[in-house]
């Protein structure tokens, strides 16, 4: 299987918003896989409600600098009405807007060879202005060519882990959208993030190795 790494940067601030909250505006410490995805998709340039990169690849997360936070008063627009008729005025109230200073990600992706030099091609030379978060985080990438991985056993994991280990952050991530009637819902996953580089675990798990790196991904 093709593998390919890349360090994703935030610039300035970034927030990754917990769809959940309503009083406050809280950030993820990591992106969402559905964010990464559409970073992807965005340099692809697919349409906006193309969700065909969730079958293309498998993604794995290793944070590099996530600890740095500070907060904001910001002004929410309340959406209203149906959007068949032209809204002028809208009503809005202030709320405490959270967000991450400068994050830092090294992002793995595997799959098939024709989908990840696709992938490649597109982050090399992206069709669209990159960003993570909101529309005006404007992200930078540090991109490596694809190598070959192989899958192994192993109990030194570097990065985000499914399940709930010690010495972690535990988080509820996005992961996908699936359809549900006329509309999309969205499929969560808990996950453990390390505070240090490795996570040591008791027993092995399944992964994939880049380069020396022991990385798991879903």
């Amino acid at each position: 299987m093709l593998g390919l790494k890349f360090r994703l940067e935030g610039l300035y601030f970034t927030t990754f918003r917990k769809p959940t909250s309503t009083s406050l505006i809280i950030s993820y410490s990591i992106p969402p896989y559905t964010t990464i995805r559409g970073l992807i998709a965005n340099a692809s340039g697919l349409k906006r409600d193309d969700y065909s990169v969730q079958d293309w690849v498998r993604i794995g997360i290793k944070p590099l600098n996530f600890s740095d936070r500070s907060r904001e008063m910001a002004k929410m627009l309340k959406l209203k009405g149906t959007g068949e008729t032209h809204q002028k005025i809208f009503p809005s109230s202030p709320m405490f807007k959270e967000f991450l200073v400068s994050p830092s990600y090294e992002i793995y992706i595997a799959g098939e060879d024709d989908k990840i030099n696709r992938i490649y091609n597109a982050l090399f030379q992206p069709a669209r202005s990159l960003y993570i978060g909101a529309s005006d985080d404007l992200a930078d990438i540090e991109l490596s060519k694809p190598v070959e991985i192989e899958e192994v056993n192993a109990k030194e994991i570097y990065g985000v882990i499914e399940g709930v280990h010690e010495n972690c952050l535990l988080e509820n991530i996005p992961y996908k959208f699936f359809k549900k009637g006329k509309d999309f819902a969205l499929e969560y996953k808990t996950v453990s993030i390390p505070q240090s580089d490795t996570l040591s675990l008791s027993e092995d798990v399944k992964c994939w190795r880049f380069d020396g790196d022991n990385i798991w991904l879903v």
